[in-house]
């Protein structure tokens, strides 16, 4: 049997030194909820032992290995009996306080699409109506209870039992990871619709029911990393970003579902997958713990704002590329080495430059986190990656940041079931809880600022035109489509830019341009391999669609786009697609002495005059004789005269020195409006 290092339980029951659910009988109270009663005693929370390698994709059936946040394995003590929910709260229990809740699922299915606040709230009226204190288990009663004295990944052992996993139809992309294999052994494929009837199994050993899987729980905690040591009636952090919530969900990996997984998202999130069961007893009297330690990027941020002196705008400067990301080989979490991607940055207002991205090893996997790195004003190295930002067992994918060029900085995300988006107003030394954004999906690239004052981000969702906010953030508007548009061609209308990831700036009519990248090979056609502009004239309620003159982009691309202080659009892309890097065609350039040559990779090119034209192009290499250069994740490219990065998605600003800071997926580069107008030297042959 594999216990990794769980220890041993330790039972205290009576005289008899052992733990188990009490012998007294369940309670039932006034609306039907039996409650099961729970003894004091000790157990080991947490799991030691191997780490998971998250590659899903390679071994989607592997459940027994232990995520980074469940160490160090520790002993807690609970020293006071509490009766917990025999079942999840049911449907027909919870419209007893909302009546109208999800009217369409049937009254003995778990209450799901609660957030943290309704959960507690449910437990304050349950309370006032019992004339008993009700509210969420703690984090630790809560695994205590779901292990009902075992020490194994499960409390049924160190497997499920067969068929007691429910996977409904194709959902959380089942055939991705398992294709046309037969399921492990532990899923039910069910392929009717999403049902969340509780107590279909068998209960633990104490009498509970759904402790793994059907639906996720909240708990009362902040989430926190643990902390080494004996513990008794562990109360978690004392704030923090995220609350938690355990047991799993139906439709996902079982090793999800194992006795110490944890999960925490912003308690204003209401997923159909997660619920909750009650306690019914008084608060334990244990200790919170304080906020956990800042990280790096976050850690001794000046708030001095430095003196500045701009460099002569005449005078070309070209830096780089610097590698950005930096990531200990062999990291398994927090941080991922496998893949780190989508990256943002800003200037903060106190000089220094914030870059942040996702890390993962599976981009769907539920171990991606946002990292960040802060190059700190008057310093020339990038600091070590750290954590910025992970809802625990949440995608949180392709983060966003911008600078409103006076106090605050934005960060957006994709969420669970929503989008968000926090402030910082102390230069990225700590930032506002997240507000919900929806729909829920990926930002498309960078937020601007129109003159009016509006702020508008595009959004890869293919039912969703721009986001906007008209009060500096304090509300926002999605544009919702009715249906995908269909007349996607040049000279064709429809409701968003086509594809994903467009960059946005306005125009001097007011008007706002993208480009955007289309990655199905019969899409680019239409558009004849190159990338489409759109433009909007009506704040992004209808779009118009023309071929542009610069090459497609596909996987593993994306293009940015950005107004310079000077005056013109500066736009980044790529000469060719990664996919096709083998079959490149490259694009024309020009050098001194009146002589073109083709280049390969990345580009910067500048309009004068709206995006009409775009007579100032250059390839972003430093030059010079080719060499090999780190870029997105473990790959290596190329520089010379010719050549470039071949792929990596890029994000820009201009700092107000009047310097162009663009990064890819792993390298920095610095440049100013002379260097890209000014001509290269010839390439040498």
């Amino acid at each position: 049997m594999k216990t990794y290092g769980f220890a041993v339980v330790v039972f205290a029951l009576s005289a008899l030194g052992v733990n188990a659910a009490g012998e007294a009988a369940p309670v039932v109270d006034s609306i039907g909820m039996k409650l099961i009663r729970i003894e004091p005693g000790s157990f080991t929370m947490g799991q030691d032992g191997p780490p998971a390698d998250h590659h899903m994709n390679k071994h989607p059936a592997e459940f027994d290995r232990a995520d980074w946040d469940e160490k160090p394995a520790h002993k807690v003590t609970i020293s006071g009996a509490f009766y917990i929910g025999e079942k999840e709260v049911t449907l027909g229990q919870y419209r007893q306080f909302k009546p109208k809740h999800r009217p369409k699922n049937t009254d003995d299915e778990a209450a799901t699409g609660v957030s943290w606040f309704d959960a507690v709230a449910y437990c304050q009226w349950l309370s006032k109506k019992e004339g008993k204190p009700y509210r969420l288990p703690t984090e630790a009663e809560w695994e205590y209870a779901c292990r009902a004295g075992t020490t194994t990944l499960f409390n049924t052992g160190d497997t499920l039992p067969p068929g007691s996993h429910k996977w409904f139809g194709d959902s959380g992309r089942r055939s991705l990871y398992f294709g046309t294999n037969p399921m492990p052994p532990e899923y039910k494929v069910i392929d009717g619709p999403v049902s969340l009837r509780g107590g279909e199994g068998t209960p633990n050993a104490w009498g509970l029911y759904d402790m793994h899987g059907n639906a996720a729980e909240w708990c009362a905690d902040w989430y926190g990393p643990y902390e080494a040591g004996e513990q008794t009636d562990p109360l978690g952090r004392s704030d923090g970003d995220f609350r938690v919530f355990r047991g799993g969900t139906h439709s996902t990996f079982s090793r999800l579902l194992r006795s110490a997984n944890r999960a925490a998202w912003i308690p204003e999130s209401a997923s159909e997958n997660i619920g909750f069961r009650v306690v019914q007893a008084d608060a334990p009297k244990g200790k919170l713990l304080p906020p956990a330690t800042p990280p790096l990027n976050a850690r001794n941020v000046s708030q001095l704002i430095p003196k500045l002196q701009k460099p002569s705008p005449e005078i070309p400067h070209f830096a780089g590329p610097v590698p950005f990301v930096n990531i200990p080989p062999g990291s398994a979490g927090p941080m991922y080495s496998w893949h780190n991607h989508s990256p943002a940055i800003t200037e903060c207002p106190n000089g220094d430059l914030l870059a942040t991205w996702f890390s993962c090893v599976d981009e769907g996997g539920s171990e991606l986190c946002n990292l960040a790195s802060r190059l700190r004003w008057g310093t020339t190295e990038w600091e070590p990656a750290t954590p910025f930002w992970d809802g625990a067992d949440v995608n949180d994918h392709a983060p966003k940041l911008w600078w409103d060029g006076n106090q605050t900085i934005y960060h957006l995300a994709r969420g669970l079931v929503e989008d968000v988006v926090r402030t910082s107003n102390d230069n990225g030394a700590t930032w506002s809880k997240a507000r919900t954004i929806f729909p829920n999906g990926e930002f498309g690239n960078q937020m601007i600022r129109t003159r009016e004052g509006h702020l508008f981000i595009t959004h890869d969702s293919r039912t969703t035109g721009l986001v906007s906010s008209v009060d500096n953030g304090k509300s926002w508007n999605s544009i919702l489509l009715a249906k995908k548009d269909s007349d996607i061609r040049p000279g064709g209308t429809g409701g968003r830019p086509p594809g994903i990831h467009a960059p946005i700036v306005q125009l001097a009519d007011g008007s706002i341009m993208a480009y955007s990248r289309q990655d199905p090979p019969e899409d680019q056609a239409a558009f004849h391999g190159k990338t489409p502009l759109s433009i909007t004239r009506d704040g992004g309620k209808t779009w118009t669609f023309s071929e542009s003159e610069f090459p497609a982009i596909s996987t593993a691309q994306r293009a940015v786009m950005i107004r310079l202080r000077e005056g013109p659009i500066l736009l980044c892309s790529y000469t060719d697609q990664a996919r096709d890097w083998k079959d490149r065609n490259g694009m024309t350039f020009k050098a001194e002495g009146d002589v073109e040559f083709t280049g390969y990779g990345l580009f910067a090119a500048v309009s004068m005059d709206d995006g009409k034209t775009w007579p100032h192009r250059r390839l972003i290499t430093p030059g010079g004789a080719p060499r090999e250069l780190p870029t997105i994740d473990r790959g290596i490219a190329t520089f010379s005269d010719t050549m470039s990065e071949r792929s990596g998605y890029l994000a820009a600003i201009q700092t107000r020195d009047d310097r162009v800071q663009l990064i890819s997926s792993k390298n920095h580069y610095v440049f100013n409006l002379a260097w890209v107008k000014t001509l290269p030297p010839a390439p040498k042959k």
